[in-house]
């Protein structure tokens, strides 16, 4: 960290020229020091010389400390800015009001040099570190939109060139018909492999935007039970419509949400469902008003998953199954977790002993 040593601004407010003069002789060595008498005047010098410190004193004439402490941190050029306030009153209700004005710090007069001195380079080092991490923060955010940009288009880009000579190669046996039966099934698993990599680019994009709160929303107010019919008519070839049986009444409310997520968040979580679970079990989806929610539950017979497992089902990468299709990467549930936290709702997984696994998550109404 750097020294606040190093020429950090102070202002000085006090009305008292003579505790200007004192204040200016204890701080000049090691900072730059500017001070005016007046209110008004420290407001207009606040947001021209973004100092790194103000001592302010409280009690003066023309604007009362705690109105220039009010003033300053309204103001979205000088909020930042810690201030230090200077008084001969001990009253501990007038100084909690200071700190609840925003005040960082209070110093009585008369000062003691070395107190003085303490506390403001204290509070100088802490607002250097402050602005240490946002400048992190700033440069972190830089670097993950260039792998949100480049980096996808990039591998995108390699991705369709291997795909499209793929394709190429197998139009050249279909089109020769050399009976190169091994040739023509190796090109089909080079595309089912672009295809899983394009899949988990998309999903790590994805992932990535939705942790920055980058992700865009269009919400609509809609029903579940729209939404549930709509993802099991378009995934009708993902999806055994004989295994799926819908409790949805037509009588709830309306959630306001993005179509698109949660059409992902329940295609999601029924083709997990599907999966794993006996091939003849049923599947069923309920949902139900739950004070100023609405819950939907996707319940199957499933294995039984392990009660210390239960709260690492929604962990990026993990499998709760190690058996039978595995072909994912363990970000969907990850997703579907992201994507209903967007939506201010909350995602969890139960067992009902001996029957089910429910797989259940939460939306606000609209208005909520």
């Amino acid at each position: 960290m750097s020294s606040c040593a190093v020429q950090s601004r102070i202002l000085i407010v006090d009305d008292d020229p003579a505790n200007i003069r004192i204040l200016n002789e204890m701080l000049a060595e090691k900072h730059e020091v500017f001070a005016t008498t007046e209110g008004h005047r420290a407001l207009t010098m606040a947001e021209q010389l973004r100092p790194d410190l103000i001592l302010l004193d409280v009690i003066m004439p023309e604007m009362a400390g705690e109105e220039v402490c009010r003033k300053l941190k309204e103001n979205s050029a000088t909020s930042d800015i810690p201030v230090i306030f200077l008084t001969s009153c001990t009253d501990p209700e007038r100084v909690l009001s200071g700190f609840n004005l925003g005040a960082v710090d209070y110093v009585t007069k008369p000062f003691w040099p070395p107190e003085l001195l303490a506390r403001v380079v204290t509070h100088i080092q802490l607002r250097q570190a402050r602005q240490e991490i946002a400048r992190k923060n700033a440069e972190l955010q830089e670097q993950q939109g260039l792998f949100l940009h480049m980096i996808p288009h990039d591998l995108r880009t390699t991705l369709a060139i291997i795909r499209g000579y793929a394709e190429r190669i197998l139009r050249q046996k279909q089109e020769q018909q050399d009976g190169c039966g091994s040739c023509a099934e190796q090109v089909r698993e080079i595309l089912k492999g672009c295809d899983r990599q394009k899949a988990l680019i998309t999903d790590l994009i994805d992932v990535a935007r939705l942790r920055a709160q980058q992700y865009p929303l269009h919400k609509i107010p809609i029903t579940v039970g729209y939404l549930v019919t709509a993802v099991m008519q378009h995934a009708g070839s993902i999806l055994d419509p004989l295994r799926f049986r819908v409790e949805v009444s037509d009588d709830l409310p309306e959630v306001l949400v993005d179509e698109r997520c949660m059409d992902r968040v329940l295609l999601n979580l029924l083709t997990n469902a599907q999966k794993y679970s006996p091939p003849e079990s049923l599947i069923v989806i309920r949902a139900w008003q739950d004070r100023g929610s609405i819950i939907v539950a996707v319940c199957d017979q499933g294995a039984e998953i392990a009660p210390e497992n239960l709260d690492k089902i929604f962990v990026p990468y993990y499998r709760a199954y190690q058996e039978g299709t595995t072909e994912g990467e363990g970000l969907g549930l990850y997703i579907a977790k992201l994507l209903v936290e967007a939506h201010n709702g909350h995602i969890w997984v139960s067992r009902e002993e001996g029957r089910e696994n429910r797989f259940c998550f939460t939306l606000p109404l609209t208005g909520q």
